[in-house]
């Protein structure tokens, strides 16, 4: 005699769901973490395309992108509100005043801004006499028009004055206000500003060569977290070599984030490329600039050892584990 048994239909379905349930919970949750910028500069495009191609997913991240003032941006990376943040100039100068934080990665060895004028300018020398807008004094944006200037026999504070004001579209409301006579932007911002009929009066990275874009951690974050911090470069470190070898998709990510169209993100990507770092890393010659107006800025500050400003060791693992160089 055969026995026939037949599980209940309704058990069978509990039991494939049984199963699903307990193989979505084996998989380990996405790890949260919050990189503070100042805006949404192009500056920051390694660190964008690897938001946009998913490099920071495949490190097991989420990644929040705060926009924060400067000032903010430092206070909550301190805090530990952040774990870190695209603004690694202004925080070598904190660094080099004892507080602790790191830069780990540069993005660009050159400063990718552009000094743009009153439609009635049309060369850096006619600035004698008059204001220019940068975001906050020691940051990138300051660093970048002081060279700028500098390089055309303009000297900073004696020929023409600084005006410390703030994020990138409340310069561009100050120039459309006329309420300074130049200002100093990345792009897009240049091409907006540009077709609105106001003149680009020189390339900073045309004439003046230093690293920038930059992003920083405290001191507490690597030694506590190294193999997070190691992930996180590991994903900039993709994302730039992706920008540099890979324009048709570093243009989409380009139009998809800044919403611009085709010619504009193909211009932009043209004017940022050559700016790019090649691995991330920068040394002392092009530290020795940051060092040089941080010293001007901050009287009391003599020799600056790099290592108490930046900590490129987790990111020279990356490049050669990636590299094998």
């Amino acid at each position: 005699m055969r026995f026939h048994f037949r599980l209940p239909v309704i058990n069978c379905l509990g039991l494939v769901i049984f199963n699903l349930l307990l193989s979505v919970s084996s998989v380990p949750a996405a790890e949260s973490i919050k990189f503070a910028l100042p805006g949404n500069s192009m500056g920051y495009l390694p660190l964008f395309v690897a938001v946009h191609r998913g490099f920071f997913k495949d490190e097991g991240f989420d990644i929040e992108l705060p926009r924060l003032r400067p000032s903010i941006a430092q206070n909550a990376l301190l805090a530990g509100e952040v774990q870190y943040h695209g603004l690694a100039d202004s925080a070598l100068r904190l660094a080099a005043k004892g507080l602790p934080l790191k830069a780990i990665f540069y993005g660009a060895d050159r400063p990718m801004y552009y000094l743009v004028a009153q439609k009635d300018i049309r060369s850096v020398p006619e600035l004698r006499g008059k204001r220019v807008g940068v975001s906050q004094f020691g940051g990138t944006s300051d660093l970048s028009a002081r060279l700028a200037l500098k390089h055309f026999d303009v000297e900073p504070e004696k020929d023409a004055l600084l005006i410390q004001i703030g994020a990138e579209g409340t310069r561009m409301a100050a120039l459309r206000a006329g309420s300074v006579s130049a200002i100093i932007v990345p792009v897009p911002a240049v091409t907006i500003l540009q077709r609105e009929g106001f003149n680009m009066i020189s390339f900073v990275g045309d004439v003046v060569e230093f690293a920038s874009n930059g992003y920083t951690t405290t001191d507490q974050r690597i030694r506590e977290h190294p193999g997070e911090v190691k992930k996180v470069v590991r994903a900039l470190y993709r994302g730039l070599r992706y920008a540099k070898e890979n324009p048709e998709g570093t243009i989409a990510v380009i139009q998809k984030e800044w919403k611009v169209d085709p010619e504009i993100a193909k211009g932009s990507y043209r004017a940022i490329v050559k700016a790019l770092n090649e691995d991330g890393i920068i040394g002392e010659k092009q530290l020795k600039i940051h060092f040089d107006l941080i010293r001007k800025l901050e009287k009391n500050i003599g020799e600056i050892p790099i290592d108490k400003v930046v900590d490129f060791r987790l990111l020279r693992e990356v490049r050669k584990e990636m590299t094998g160089k």
